[in-house]
């Protein structure tokens, strides 16, 4: 079926015909509109990577609001993914068409978001929005758009979308559900629940040709074999060099960070040499665009690599840096890229040849365990380019001969496995449970009971097994006064306490035992808490991002937490005592957030702590959420008892210092959009210790000072007199409610 041909607006047609260059649609895009893709039917599309779900979901929307006036929600597990689909959206402007993201900053309403036609969202944003029950969702919202729908079988974020699509299926009967997924066991299930057509296809654009190699061959599913000339005893590096002299991308998946990295380096030092002087110039060039100013270990394994023609990609980069390696190795500049398995979520990095290192994985809980199906298909999907290659080719690597037909039956001849709901795991249930009484969803525990019938787990179970599970956690959540105490009806009411703890998005549990902590502070009489103190509270608790801790750290931690010892709020075990290891390794993170406040340089903070950029910035997003959550918290129980008021002040100063990395002396300055960590501390160097000073000195002395230009220095004046502006508003407005009242 031709494009031009498509019931759709013209616009819509002409940018994806001439600007996109896409003139046909694939056999399951077509049969994605003859199921109603343009109508009010819910649907599943079940098709694998590359087969065009972004073009129909893309058309779907923009149809939707083209023709109906009505919003549209595009819904994404990763924020990656979300920018991605932001910028792909951003082409159809044109059309009058006004597209915004949300991500992040949970505590936010957002109240920009109903001037937009099509909201890109992740799922853990969306729930936090229907948590503080924005009207706009069930008034406007008529089309939902699900990315990576099979991803309900995660763990972690499975039971959030689960939570989310059963809400919206119970409050808002007129709509439309389209679900984007991998192909799965068990899509007709998955279709069912959701009371959709689906639409289930194994085409690919681009075939796709799958092996295992061993002792210098690759066998294929069809048993045919192809010889690699290159014989090293490394794997990778046979494969890579076969590649590279094919003139064929290759995308290395690694389990871990620490592999990816050494197998970029170590296919770089085989590269280098091959590589033509313009080749060289133009690696050069864009490996000087990656540091952005930083000079750490990793930044610099990066740009060694890079200068040779190879990357890695894992979370330890920052958002820039992947951001340029991504665009890198689509251009062709980079030939080889290895990365860890988070960049087969949904994110565009196609190449002609696909290896998969390793099928193992480690966590502390399981060990060493082999991937499912499911997830080397994802990975295995990356391989073959549309608009390049006229095959894709996806290779496993095998240690032993006998391995070879494990790998084959294992995963290149199995079909996907089934998707299970994860939400019966307490933490799911907890988060859950409470977001559902606090959004004042659910009126009482019969209804509670009925509503997790019409989950996936419902579904797929039944709900009455998860009844005492249900109730445990209403127990606790009474205990914890986060709602009231069932009267004989079983009424299910939030308290002020655990409405602000679903509306923070936090773990119940993260809020208790911060909460007790803090308790016992007020109890004890004490006025004065260390910041280590706040963070040792936090670096416990469900909600908080760790830093991995090893041997090499100990001996350095240990000397550091004998010294913070006497200011912890949480008691310090025996060095014999068994917990002692457990609580050394939480208390590593703080002495990271503790390092971080004191404005340790960036790059000491790097080689100290053995980390990347992406990590500092994830880990202090997540330290700036939960200290704001504290003072949120503590500035409820202070209605009652003044003596928590000083938390709350200590918690939302602490929460700034670890948004920017400053000392308490900086706070004021930050307060000004463009002055960050590093300006702050040149201006109090300078003898400027806060706004109210900064106002008063002359344009020209300011830009004058290192860090400062005359047009960031205009931008910053614009910003002071915003906020001056702002400030007098409010005192008006608090004189008239003054005047109003008397």
């Amino acid at each position: 079926m031709k494009i031009e041909a498509l019931p759709i607006q013209a616009g819509i047609k002409e940018i994806i015909i001439e600007s996109d260059g896409i003139k046909d649609l694939y056999p399951p895009q077509e049969s994605a509109f003859k199921q109603g893709l343009l109508s009010d039917k819910n649907l599943v599309i079940s098709i694998p990577t590359a087969a065009g779900k972004t073009l129909l979901a893309e058309i779907a929307a923009l149809q939707h609001v083209l023709e109906n006036r009505s919003k549209v929600v595009y819904l994404c597990p990763l924020r990656a993914l979300a920018s991605e689909k932001y910028q792909n959206f951003k082409r159809f402007q044109s059309l009058g068409v006004k597209v915004a993201i949300t991500s992040g900053d949970y505590d936010s309403k957002d109240h920009y978001l109903p001037r937009y036609d099509i909201i890109i969202s992740t799922n853990e944003k969306f729930d936090a929005l229907m948590r503080h029950q924005v009207t706009w969702i069930e008034d406007e919202v008529s089309l939902v758009i699900v990315d990576e729908c099979h991803l309900l079988n995660d763990q972690h974020r499975g039971p959030t979308l689960e939570i989310l699509l059963a809400r919206l299926l119970q409050r808002n009967s007129g709509l439309q559900i389209i679900a984007l997924s991998a192909t799965v066991g068990n899509s007709e299930e998955l279709a069912e629940w959701l009371d959709a057509e689906l639409v289930q296809s194994d085409w690919r654009p681009v075939p796709l040709k799958e092996g295992v190699y061993y002792d210098d061959y690759v066998t294929y599913s069809d048993y045919s074999t192809r010889d690699i000339p290159y014989k090293r005893k490394d794997p990778l590096l046979n494969l890579a060099l076969d590649s590279y002299h094919s003139k064929e991308q290759l995308l290395i998946f690694n389990p871990s960070r620490r592999s990816a990295v050494a197998t970029a380096n170590k296919i770089g030092n085989q590269l280098e040499p091959l590589l033509s002087h313009l080749e060289k110039k133009k690696l050069s060039d864009r490996a000087s665009t990656i540091t952005t100013n930083l000079s750490d270990p990793l930044s610099k394994q990066l740009v060694t690599c890079v200068k040779k023609g190879t990357a890695f990609h894992h979370a330890g980069l920052n958002s820039n840096q992947r951001s340029i390696i991504e665009e890198s190795f689509k251009e062709g500049l980079i030939k080889i890229l290895c990365a860890t398995p988070t960049l087969a979520a949904g994110i565009n990095v196609p190449a002609k040849r696909v290896i998969i290192s390793s099928v193992y994985r480690y966590s502390v809980e399981q060990g060493s365990y082999p991937i499912m199906t499911l997830e080397y298909k994802q990975m295995s999907g990356r391989a073959g380019r549309p608009q390049y290659d006229k095959e894709g080719e996806a290779i496993l690597i095998a240690k032993q001969p006998h391995i070879v037909q494990w790998l084959m039956d294992r995963y290149i001849l199995k079909d996907s496995e089934a998707v299970y709901s994860k939400l019966a795991a307490m933490p799911a249930l907890r988060r859950s449970i409470l977001g559902l009484i606090a959004s004042r969803v659910i009126p009482d525990i019969e209804e509670l009971l009925k509503f997790f019938e019409k989950t996936f787990y419902g579904f797929q179970y039944e709900a009455a097994l998860l009844e005492n599970k249900i109730r445990e956690v209403i127990d606790m959540l009474i205990v914890w006064e986060m709602i009231n105490p069932l009267d004989a009806r079983e009424t299910l009411r939030a308290t002020p306490y655990g409405t602000r703890v679903s509306q923070l998005y936090l773990d119940p549990e993260t809020a208790a035992y911060v909460v007790e902590g803090l308790k016992d502070v007020v109890e004890k009489g004490i006025s004065k808490i260390h910041p280590i103190a706040l963070f040792d509270l936090l670096v416990g608790t469900p909600d908080m991002v760790n830093l991995m801790f090893g041997k090499a750290n100990q001996a350095a931690a240990e000397k550091r937490f004998d010294k913070f010892a006497s200011r912890l709020l949480k008691s310090v075990p025996d060095k014999d005592d068994i917990e002692y290891d457990f609580r050394l390794r939480d208390f590593y993170t703080a002495l990271f957030l503790w390092d971080w406040v004191n404005e340790l340089p960036i790059e000491k903070l790097l080689i100290r702590y053995k980390i990347g950029a992406g990590d500092v910035h994830r880990i202090t997003d997540t330290a700036t959420w939960l200290t704001a959550a504290i003072s949120e918290i503590t500035s409820i129980f202070a209605k009652a008892n003044p003596r928590f008021l000083f938390l709350t002040k200590k918690a939302e100063t602490l929460s700034e210092r670890v948004k920017y990395g400053i000392k308490s002396d900086a706070v004021s300055l930050t307060t000004i959009k463009g002055i960050g960590r590093k300006r702050a501390r040149i201006l109090l160097d300078h003898g400027i210790r806060n706004t109210t000073q900064l106002a008063k000195i002359e344009q020209s002395q300011i830009s004058s000072i290192p860090g400062f230009g005359k047009e960031l220095t205009k931008t910053i004046m614009n910003e002071i007199a915003k906020m001056e502006a702002s400030e007098q508003d409010q005192r008006m407005q608090d004189i008239g409610s003054s005047d109003i009242l008397h």
